[in-house]
């Protein structure tokens, strides 16, 4: 539905429509005083019609020049006043940019051969704006939508191909040993150390609580089982377990009673290293695992480990980027199995856990 159009507009899409009329019949002229100058043309206008031969001959065609600065006259004029506004309006950084940026009407108001053709990148300008309007609805048309398609396939192979060329540059370097792992080390990593601490606290204790709650009742029969074990060869506890008559009452309340404690005390240290309220002592063992792992002693493995995933990061990129997606348009296709484990040759960084 096409928009309510201020007074502004409408005077302003006026003068276009206008200008579209006189453009369209200048450029019709040209196109047939151009084809006048053939003489089998010419033979065909005599032999036909005569009449307007004889009058296009005399009136236009011999004078055609003077025919055309009319129009290069109205064009002239239409320029001068939209420059007006345009300064008035402060449309443009500076004053003088207006015959810059529509270059194609200033050069198209030369009244040589080699210009004039320019004057059809004014019809070409206008359409957006009739576009924007809602005077025309480009969009419905076939013309519009063969465009739009090949258009956008050309775009897409272009900066496909760009964007793959940036990545191997990238990888290329990451791979010779730019100093790019340092700078994602310092500039990167480092600056987000704090949130970093902060995320891998909570991650720690949501695991911490998940991990102890699923399988807290086979923990405790796993302690139950490592004390009973312990007591069979405790040397005390057995000399309690031979005692007459309560020896092996007592050596069970002592085992049971051994198995609550450390049961409690576990359960306890889980409960507080869940608990909101121990942030600052998990920050703090969270601070000095980063700290070492940020350490000059771990430079080396961390710049593998940096160069490791940069690799895989940009190869993944790359797998996507090459998709040509125009091609997926209007037909399920399915996706690639990401699920698989990438594997990386050694001389792209890959960690050598003996390291």
């Amino acid at each position: 539905m096409p928009r309510t159009q201020t007074w502004k507009e409408r005077l302003s899409l006026t003068v276009d429509v206008v200008m579209l009329v006189l453009i369209v019949s200048n450029l019709t002229l040209l196109i047939f005083d151009w084809g006048f100058e053939n003489p089998t043309f010419q033979d065909f206008l005599q032999q036909w019609i005569p009449g307007f031969y004889f009058w296009y001959a005399s009136t236009i065609h011999e004078h055609f020049f003077f025919v055309d600065l009319m129009f290069v006259s109205v064009f002239i004029v239409e320029i001068l006043i939209r420059w007006g506004l345009a300064i008035y309006r402060g449309r443009y950084h500076r004053w003088f940019f207006y015959p810059f940026v529509h270059w194609y009407d200033v050069l198209g108001c030369i009244p040589v051969s080699s210009l004039r053709s320019l004057r059809l990148l004014r019809i070409i300008a206008m359409v957006p704006k009739m576009q924007r309007l809602g005077v025309v609805d480009f969009r419905k048309t076939a013309l519009y939508r063969t465009f739009s398609k090949y258009g956008g396939i050309v775009v897409e192979e272009l900066s496909d191909r760009v964007a793959v060329r940036i990545l191997d540059g990238i990888k290329d370097e990451v791979r010779d040993g730019h100093p790019v792992l340092d700078q994602v080390t310092k500039q990167v990593i480092e600056p987000q150390r704090d949130l970093l601490i902060q995320s891998m606290t909570h991650r720690l204790q949501e695991a911490t609580a998940k991990a102890y709650g699923t399988y807290q009742s086979d923990f405790r029969e796993y302690v139950e089982d490592v004390i009973a074990e312990a007591v069979d060869r405790n040397q005390e506890i057995r000399t309690i377990a031979a005692i007459p008559g309560v020896g092996r009452t007592m050596a069970s309340l002592l085992e049971r009673a051994i198995s609550d404690i450390v049961f409690n005390v576990i359960d306890q240290m889980m409960a507080d290293v869940a608990s909101v309220e121990n942030d600052k002592v998990i920050n703090q063992i969270t601070s000095i695992s980063t700290d070492a792992i940020l350490s000059s002693e771990y430079d080396q493995r961390l710049n593998r480990l940096t160069r490791t995933i940069l690799l895989q990061s940009i190869d993944l990129i790359k797998e996507h980027v090459e998709i040509q997606q125009w091609k997926l348009e209007g037909r399920e296709v399915p996706r690639p199995d990401r699920s698989v484990e990438r594997t990386v040759p050694q001389n792209n960084g890959t960690i050598n856990n003996n390291t």
